[in-house]
């Protein structure tokens, strides 16, 4: 028998079937609704001005001067 062909073979196989459990694993695990997301982690209401602030400085032509 070739062995590359088997070790080749058997590591395809084993990245199938693995491939294959953890896609069923991950299929039993719940992930949480948006809704429960934003009501346990709020956004802060008055912190909107450094957002202005970094788009301003991100918008300033690049003058070699």
């Amino acid at each position: 028998m070739n062995w590359p062909l088997f070790w080749a073979l058997l590591f395809g196989f084993g990245m199938i079937i693995g491939n294959i459990m953890l896609v069923k694993h991950s299929a039993k695990i719940k992930m949480p609704s948006l809704k429960d997301a934003k009501e346990t982690h709020p956004r802060p209401a008055g912190n909107n001005d450094n957002v202005t602030r970094h788009r301003f400085d991100a918008e300033k032509p690049n003058n070699p001067e």
